[in-house]
C-alpha cells in the first residue's frame, strides 16, 4: 500500500507532541515561512495564528532588532559559502532586551526547493538559563580582569577593534575604557595603520597561550605578553595579557625565562628527591625523562613518580650514602646505573645536596640532583682499557718473543760466525796444503751464504712490520721458476737422502705475471723448513694445480707442500705466523732458524691477495697449501698439427704423474697412456706394435722398483729396435747416467716437474728432424763470455772494490775504478763514446751518490748516454730499492754480498 505523505500541519503537531520547536523556511531573502509549530511561534513570542500576517518571514519578525538579525544571516552566509549543510548558532529572541530570551538556533538544508528556492529548518532551543549563567560568569570574569595586576586586551580577531580593556590597561594607554573600546587595537596601543604580525598569526591557539616580548616604541617600554584565542560574546577574540618591565610579575617572568634557559643548557636531567620517604620524586627537569626513557604520563602512571628506575644494587648503595649526608650537609656524587623503559641500562653520574625543611620553600626536605650520561664516555674508556691491556699482552708477548729471538740468533749467527773465523784461521795455517785450504773456503762460502739468509730475513721482517714492502710484478715463466727453486734444493735433498717430487697437475697457463723473487721465496721458505724438519730419508712433495677463478684474466693456483716430517702439536700451529716463535721440540733446537720465515712467507701471501692454510700432526707431517691468485698471458702453448692424434706411452711407478703426464698430452692433441711398471710397458708397446698402432714415442721413468728405465731401454729396443723414440724422465741431474742411457737406446732426456711446454718441445724434436742424432748431448758454452769487456766500477769502500775488481778481473774484464759517483760521471764523460761496456755502481757513496751519478751520465749528450748499461751493486736489495733503481736509469740490481754467477749473469744479459 503507497504511504501517504504527512502535512505540513500533521508535522507541526508531532514536533508539538515530542517538544521541539521547528519551522521550514526558504532560503531567500527575508527568509519566509513555509510553515512552523506552536512550540516554534511560542519561542518567537507569538501564536500560529499570527504567521500569515506578523510572521511572513523570519526578516520580518527582526525587523525591529536588525544586530540579531544580522547575526542569523551571517551565520546561515558562512554555512553556504563553507558548502556546509548546517549550522548553529545563539541570539536573542525578537523583543528581548538584556533580560530576554536567548535561543540556541540549528538551521539544515533538507535537499529540497520551493518555488525555485532552496529550503531549510530552523530548529529552536531555549537557553535563556544558560545564558544567565554564563552572564553571571561573565561578570565574574570581567571582575577578575578588572583586578588583574597586568594588561588585558580583548579585540575582534577580523576586524582588530578592541572589545574590552582593563583598568590596569586604561592606565597604562593613559585613556579610559570608552575612548578605546571599539577602535582598532593596533592603533590604540602600538600606534600603527596596519595590524601587527605578532597579534595575529598561526601561533594562536585555543588551547594554549602564545608567549612573545615586544618593545613598544609608542609606550616607551618593554612587554612580556600571553596571547590566546577566546570566544566573546560571539566574538571570535584575542585576549591579550602583558606586563610592562617595570612590573614585578616582568621581572619574575624574566627570571623564569632565564631559569629555563639555563636548565636547557645542562646536558643531563635534575631532579627533587624527597627527603622523607628518600623515593619520591618531587620535581625534575632538563632531560630527565629523555635520561630515563619514559614520559611524563608513563613516570606517573607506571613508576609512581617514584625513583624505582635506578638499578636496585646501586639504589641500595646511593641511599646509604644520603642518609650520611643528610647529618653532615656534605654533597654526593655516585655512579650508578639507569634501567630505561626498554630495559637499556645507562650509566650516570648523579650529584646530590641535601637541603633541610628550614631551608626548603616549601619546608618540605629534599636532595637535589643533577644527572650526566656517561654510558658512551664509559664504554669508550673500557674499549681502550681492554685495547691497552691487549696491546701491553701483546707487547710483552713480543718482548718475550724478540728476546727469546735475540737469544737465538745470537746462537744462530754465532755459528757461522765461528766457522768462518775457525776456518779462516785453519786456511791461513795450512797455505801449503790446496786440497785443506779448498775445503776451508767451501766451508767458509757455506756459512756466509747461511749467514746471509739470517740477515736478510731479519731486514725482510723489520720492512713488512714498517709496511715499506712492496711487490714487483713481472712476466715470469712458471717452469723456470719452479726449476730454479728445484734446483736449488736439490743439494739439501740429496745430502739428507730425502725423495723430493713435484707434480704438475692441470696447468693451462704458464706465463703469469707475479713478483719473481718474493714467489720464489716463499717457495723455498716452505720447501727448506720441509727440508729441515723432515729425517733422512723421508718424503716431500710439491703439488701445482690451477683452478677455475672468477676474476677475468687470472688463474687461481694452488700449491701444496707435503712432508712425512716431524709434524707440529696442535696448541703451536695457532702461533706458527707469529714472528720470532718456533716450536718447542728437543728434536729441533738444534736447527738453525729465525723464527721468521713462516711470518715473512704469510705477510708475502697476503699482499699478493692469497691464503696460506696448515694442517699438521705431531709425528706425522705437514701440509700446507698455498692459494693465489695470479695473472696470465692470454697466449696459450701452441699445439703441433704434426703431433695431433698421435700415442705416447707415459711409465712411471707413481700414478700421480703418470695421469697428470696424460692429461697434458690430451690437452696438446695426443692420445696419452700410461702404465706403472717396465714389464707393463713391454708388454704394452709389443701389443700396439703388433697392431700396427705402434707409439709414436715412450716416456720412461730412470727409477723404477723391479724393472727399472735402464732394463726397460734395453727391452724395448731389443723387441722393436730404434723405430719408437724413448725419452727418459728423471727428478735428479742424469749426467751420471747419460752415457748408460744412451748407449742403451735413449733418445731424450726430460726433467720433472712434466711442463706442457716442456713435453711439446722435447716431442717437436722428433717430428721436425726425425730421430736426433744425439737430442741428450749438449755442448757448454764458454765460461762467461766477458773476455775482453771494459767496465766501470764505482765504489767507495776500499775492500768491496777490491773484491769486486777481482771478480771480474778473473772472468777477462778489463776493470776501471772510481771511489765516488762524481768521479764516475768524470770518468765518463772524459772517455771516448762506448769505451766503458758496462758500468757498476754502488748507492751509498760520498761527494755524489748513486742515483745521482746515473741521472747525470744519463743526461749526457753523447750517443752512449742513454744505452750504457748501468748496473746497481749495493747492500740496499730491497724491492723498493730496485725500483728506485730502475726509475733514475739503471737497468738491473745485483745485491750485496756479491754472487759471482748471478753478476755473471746479469753482465752477460746487457753487453752480450
Amino acid at each position: 500500500m503507497k504511504q501517504r505523505e504527512w502535512t505540513a500541519g500533521e508535522q507541526g503537531a508531532l514536533l508539538d507532541r515530542v517538544g521541539v520547536a521547528a519551522g521550514r523556511l526558504l532560503l531567500e531573502e527575508d527568509y519566509p515561512f513555509l510553515w512552523a509549530n506552536g512550540r516554534f511561534c511560542a519561542a518567537l513570542g507569538c501564536t500560529q495564528a499570527e504567521v500569515p500576517s506578523r510572521m511572513r518571514s523570519l526578516g520580518r519578525l527582526y525587523g525591529e532588532y536588525p544586530a540579531d538579525f544580522a547575526v542569523i544571516e551571517a551565520e546561515l552566509a558562512e554555512m553556504l559559502k563553507n558548502g556546509a549543510q548546517s549550522a548553529a548558532w545563539t541570539c536573542r529572541a525578537p523583543g528581548g532586551d538584556g533580560g530576554a530570551a536567548w535561543l540556541r538556533m540549528t538551521a539544515t538544508l533538507d535537499g529540497g526547493r520551493a518555488d525555485g528556492c532552496p529550503v531549510f529548518y530552523l530548529v529552536l532551543t531555549d537557553v535563556s538559563e544558560l545564558a544567565a549563567s554564563c552572564g553571571e560568569r561573565d561578570r565574574y570574569f570581567r571582575m577578575m580582569m578588572d583586578e588583574y595586576a597586568g594588561n588585558v586586551y580583548i579585540c575582534d580577531m577580523d576586524s582588530y577593534e578592541l572589545l574590552y580593556v582593563n583598568r590596569e590597561a586604561a592606565s597604562t594607554l593613559k585613556r579610559t575604557s570608552e575612548e578605546v573600546c571599539g577602535r582598532k587595537c593596533y592603533e590604540v596601543i602600538q600606534g600603527r595603520t596596519s595590524p601587527c604580525p605578532f597579534c595575529t598569526n598561526d601561533r594562536l591557539t585555543y588551547d594554549a597561550w602564545y608567549e612573545w616580548q615586544f618593545d613598544n616604541p609608542v609606550l616607551e617600554r618593554t612587554f612580556m605578553i600571553k596571547n590566546r584565542i577566546v570566544n566573546w560574546h560571539g566574538h571570535r577574540a584575542r585576549i591579550e595579557l602583558s606586563h610592562d618591565m617595570y612590573s614585578a610579575e616582568y621581572k619574575l617572568a624574566q627570571k623564569d625565562r632565564e631559569r629555563a634557559a639555563l636548565l636547557r643548557t645542562i646536558p643531563g636531567g635534575l631532579a627533587r628527591l624527597d627527603a622523607r620517604d628518600m623515593s619520591t620524586i618531587l620535581w625534575y627537569g632538563a632531560d630527565f625523562l629523555e635520561m630515563i626513557g619514559y614520559t611524563a604520563e608513563q613516570f606517573e602512571r607506571e613508576l609512581h613518580s617514584q625513583c624505582g628506575y635506578v638499578h636496585p644494587d646501586d639504589l641500595e648503595r646511593m641511599l646509604d650514602g644520603l642518609r650520611g649526608i643528610r647529618e653532615t650537609g656534605q654533597h654526593l656524587v655516585y655512579e650508578v646505573r639507569l634501567i630505561r623503559r626498554s630495559g637499556e641500562q645507562r650509566i650516570v653520574t648523579i650529584t646530590l645536596c641535601y637541603v633541610s625543611g628550614e631551608e626548603s620553600w616549601d619546608g618540605i626536605p629534599s636532595f637535589y640532583t643533577i644527572g650526566l650520561d656517561v654510558t658512551e664516555e664509559r664504554t669508550e674508556q673500557g674499549r681502550q682499557r681492554r685495547a691497552l691491556e691487549e696491546a701491553y699482552q701483546a707487547a710483552r708477548v713480543a718482548n718475550s718473543a724478540k728476546t727469546d729471538f735475540l737469544s737465538s740468533m745470537s746462537h744462530d749467527i754465532r755459528t757461522p760466525m765461528n766457522a768462518i773465523m775457525g776456518m779462516t784461521a785453519i786456511a791461513r795455517a795450512n797455505l801449503s796444503a790446496p786440497d785443506r785450504v779448498r775445503d776451508c773456503l767451501g766451508k767458509i762460502d757455506v756459512s756466509g751464504r747461511h749467514l746471509l739468509s739470517l740477515i736478510n730475513e731479519v731486514l725482510d721482517m723489520s720492512k713488512i712490520e714498517s709496511g715499506k714492502i712492496d711487490l714487483s710484478p713481472e712476466d715470469i715463466d712458471l717452469p723456470k721458476l719452479l726449476e730454479g727453486v728445484y734446483d736449488m734444493c736439490k743439494p739439501l735433498v740429496a745430502e739428507k737422502g730425502q725423495e723430493l717430487k713435484v707434480i704438475v697437475g692441470q696447468v693451462r697457463h704458464e706465463k703469469i705475471v707475479a713478483d719473481g723473487d718474493r714467489l720464489r721465496q716463499v717457495f723455498m721458505n716452505l720447501l727448506s723448513n720441509a727440508v729441515k724438519y723432515t729425517p733422512d730419508g723421508g718424503k716431500i712433495t710439491l703439488v701445482i694445480r690451477e683452478k677455475e677463478s672468477s676474476i677475468p684474466g687470472k688463474g687461481q693456483f694452488e700449491f701444496v707442500f707435503t712432508d712425512n716430517g716431524i709434524g707440529m702439536a696442535p696448541d703451536y700451529l695457532p702461533h706458527i705466523f707469529e714472528p720470532f716463535t718456533r716450536a718447542e721440540d728437543s728434536r729441533i733446537s738444534k736447527i738453525q732458524g729465525t723464527g721468521l720465515g713462516m711470518a715473512i712467507t704469510e705477510n708475502i701471501i697476503h699482499m699478493m691477495n692469497g691464503t696460506i692454510d696448515v694442517e699438521s700432526e705431531l709425528g706425522k707431517g705437514s701440509r700446507f697449501t698455498v692459494t693465489v691468485p695470479l695473472q696470465y698471458h692470454a697466449e696459450e702453448v701452441a699445439r703441433d698439427d704434426e703431433l695431433a692424434g698421435l700415442s705416447v706411452l707415459v711409465v712411471d711407478d707413481d700414478q700421480i704423474v703418470c695421469e697428470n703426464a696424460a692429461m697434458l698430452l690430451d690437452e696438446l692433441g695426443m692420445r696419452g697412456q700410461w702404465v706403472l711398471s717396465g714389464a707393463e710397458a713391454l708388454e704394452r708397446v709389443a701389443l700396439a706394435h703388433e697392431r700396427g698402432d705402434g707409439y709414436f714415442a715412450v716416456i720412461l721413468d730412470w727409477k723404477m722398483p723391479g724393472m727399472d728405465g735402464l732394463e726397460t731401454v734395453k727391452a724395448i729396443r731389443g723387441e722393436l729396435g730404434e723405430d719408437v723414440p724413448i725419452i727418459i724422465i728423471s727428478a735428479y741431474d742424469y749426467s751420471d747416467i747419460e752415457d748408460e742411457f744412451l748407449s742403451a737406446g735413449a733418445d731424450a732426456f726430460i726433467t720433472k716437474p712434466l711442463f706442457k711446454s716442456k713435453m711439446l718441445h722435447v716431442l717437436q724434436l722428433f717430428c721436425e728432424s726425425g730421430r736426433p742424432e744425439d737430442a741428450g748431448d749438449w755442448e757448454e758454452e764458454p765460461a762467461s763470455g766477458l773476455l775482453g769487456k771494459r767496465m766501470l766500477l764505482v765504489e767507495d769502500n776500499d775492500l768491496n772494490r777490491e773484491i769486486a775488481a777481482e771478480l771480474l778481473q778473473m772472468q777477462g774484464v778489463t776493470v776501471e775504478c772510481a771511489e765516488n759517483g762524481a768521479r764516475a760521471v768524470e770518468l765518463f764523460g772524459a772517455s771516448a763514446p762506448w769505451y766503458y761496456n758496462a758500468i757498476l755502481m754502488d748507492i751509498q757513496m760520498p761527494v755524489m751518490n748513486g742515483y745521482d751519478a746515473t741521472a747525470a751520465i744519463r743526461a749526457m749528450d753523447r750517443e752512449d748516454a742513454e744505452r750504457v748499461p748501468i748496473v746497481a751493486l749495493t747492500a740496499n736489495a730491497f724491492v723498493s730499492d730496485i725500483s728506485k733503481a730502475r726509475s733514475v736509469g739503471m737497468n738491473d740490481h745485483i745485491p750485496k754480498p756479491i754472487d759471482m754467477a748471478l753478476l755473471v749473469q746479469v753482465l752477460r744479459r746487457w753487453t752480450l
